[in-house]
């Protein structure tokens, strides 16, 4: 056997190890754009699953309050205003002062029934009003421009005590929260204390000149109190307490024990940067909506029978959910177009809409 046998090699050529890297690159670069679009996609669908998710829960919270609105534990909306008295121990415990835990007008009232005012279920303050919400509600010093502000007054809808007969002696109620103490005919707006079980009490009364010569209502039983729960709704804006607007509400804090009740902030969905009211009135009396307004008048809300709850939501967080939307967004009196403060840049939006029945003004 020769001891010279040529050997021949074995391996890759350069052409081919050109080709086998240029197709491991293609695969490669297809994998990772793969996973970019997929992680893209997630981040989108995620983005838009939060955002539905901060609409829906803004919509429900708005609507169960503005459905209540009027609320007087059976004494009709329109008699409320006659049949339920705001007792002096109530309005008193109302702080009059300037600080913002109030919540009340700029020029501080004499009494507190800017907050506690049956005649008055439904306050509206239309963006486009030249009399601004925060000359009403002093507290609303972080207000999103261009706007709607509503004030809801009402009780719970289910009685915190039943009083069936007289000299009862559990009281189930907090010491210094205001209830409504009502038996469906009248009633008063109280500051629950040590005689709050009975009917008749002192605490009861309003100021003697309303004129009521019989006591302090109710007089009769059985009778019914339902927690004092109003609630003042805004958008509030980009600052220091919140990283986007956000729809926040005033609810009434009075359940510490030696603390005069005061409006606190209850922040409640991120992402909602604009909130548009229209008031469905009924004006015949026929239980008929006969226009939508957006800019109703005292005197219009109280035959409001339906109200259109518009929402804009952005995501939360800019950065992933980019979007290259440019449109522009109608919501009742309200042109984005207009806004100077509306950015629409990078953010992923949504319009919701929903319409509402005010229950308790149907008669």
């Amino acid at each position: 056997m020769p001891l010279n046998r040529h050997h021949r090699q074995h391996g890759l050529t350069l052409v081919e190890l050109l080709v086998a890297v240029t197709l491991g690159a293609l695969i490669l670069a297809t994998v990772v754009g793969v996973f970019i679009a997929n992680s893209h996609n997630y981040k989108q669908n995620e983005a838009i699953t939060s955002l539905q998710d901060n609409a829906r829960f803004a919509m429900d919270s708005l609507a169960r309050d503005l459905s209540m609105a009027g609320y007087w534990g059976g004494v009709r909306t329109l008699d409320a205003g006659r049949n339920v008295l705001v007792s002096a121990a109530a309005a008193g415990a109302i702080s009059t002062t300037a600080v913002p835990g109030d919540c009340g007008p700029s020029t501080p009232p004499t009494v507190g029934s800017w907050l506690l005012n049956p005649a008055v279920p439904l306050e509206f303050r239309n963006h486009t009003e030249t009399a601004t919400a925060t000359g009403r509600y002093r507290c609303l010093t972080a207000l999103q421009p261009m706007t709607d502000v509503v004030m809801i007054r009402r009780v719970a809808g289910q009685p915190a005590r039943q009083i069936a007969s007289a000299g009862s002696a559990t009281l189930n109620l907090i010491t210094g929260r205001l209830y409504l103490k009502t038996n469906q005919s009248v009633g008063s707006l109280i500051r629950a204390g040590a005689d709050s079980a009975t009917v008749g009490q002192p605490l009861d009364c309003a100021d003697p000149s309303t004129g009521i010569a019989t006591g302090c209502p109710p007089q009769d039983l059985p009778a019914q109190l339902y927690a004092y729960v109003p609630s003042l709704y805004f958008i509030h804006n980009v600052s220091a307490d919140v990283s986007v607007p956000t729809l926040c509400r005033y609810l009434l804090r009075d359940d510490d024990t030696g603390r005069a009740p005061a409006m606190e902030e209850d922040c409640l969905a991120e992402g909602v940067e604009n909130l548009q009211l229209e008031w469905g009135i009924d004006g015949d009396d026929d239980n008929t909506i006969d226009r939508y307004l957006s800019n109703p008048s005292a005197a219009d809300l109280l035959q409001a029978r339906s109200v259109r709850i518009h929402l804009l939501v952005r995501a939360a967080d800019p950065g992933g959910a980019a979007s290259a939307d440019a449109r522009e967004y109608t919501l009742a009196d309200y042109q984005s177009a207009a806004d100077r403060d509306f950015a629409r840049s990078g953010l992923l939006r949504r319009a919701f809409s929903s319409t509402v029945q005010i229950k308790n003004y149907i008669q």
